[in-house]
């Protein structure tokens, strides 16, 4: 009986020590997707990272592009959890768009220069655009018309008022602050909003 405890044990802490290293690995894959150019990214520099070797890394994971669609993948949920809204909120809705842009903005940038060259990025590129739809509908949806073709038309606008190109244009290209950034992302939002408002029967 004694024998049978220690046995599973032992294989628990090796399940949990398994699982560890993948976490370990994973983040390292996100680490350095905020700080570099896909291209200059290695499995030796996530191995390195990670502390674990190269081939413990293509053994969990395969390629490169394999381990950052999984790396998505296991980021994803943590994103949502950071950018959880109450409906209808504009001020809060805003800020946590640019809060989440001053983590992943610039990688979300690099990755559109390289769209329809790696699958692995074109899959990853697709569902942050579907997120980003269905949160702005969940968020946004006291705010937005009842009836087509009204709703996909403010949809499509607060997309575009809250894109990371429009923050990368703000941001980057006329270096503003992120709290001007925020602002002015507000002010598109809001107007979006007052006018449709406005334009209701």
């Amino acid at each position: 009986m004694k024998s049978e405890k220690s046995r599973t044990y032992r294989m628990s802490a090796r399940a949990q020590a398994v699982e560890d290293t993948r976490d370990r690995i994973l983040q390292a894959m996100v680490d350095l997707w905020l700080e570099r150019h896909f291209d200059d990214i290695t499995l030796n520099g996530v191995a390195d990272r990670a502390e674990v070797s190269r081939q413990t890394v293509f053994r969990q994971f395969g390629t490169k592009e394999e381990l950052l669609a999984a790396a998505a993948r296991w980021a994803a949920p943590r994103m949502d959890e950071d950018r959880r809204v109450e409906p209808g909120d504009v001020e809060q809705a805003v800020h946590r768009a640019v809060a989440g842009y001053e983590i992943m903005g610039d990688a979300n940038v690099r990755a559109l220069q390289i769209e329809g060259k790696v699958p692995a990025i074109d899959e990853m590129l697709a569902r942050g655009r579907g997120a980003h739809r269905s949160w702005l509908e969940a968020v946004f949806q006291p705010h937005l018309p009842d009836e087509e073709p009204a709703r996909e038309r403010m949809i499509l606008a607060l997309y575009a008022a809250t894109d990371v190109m429009t923050w990368k244009l703000l941001r980057r290209d006329f270096g503003r602050s992120a709290d001007d950034t925020e602002l002015v992302m507000r002010s598109l939002v809001t107007s979006l909003i007052e006018t449709t408002r406005k334009e209701r029967p």
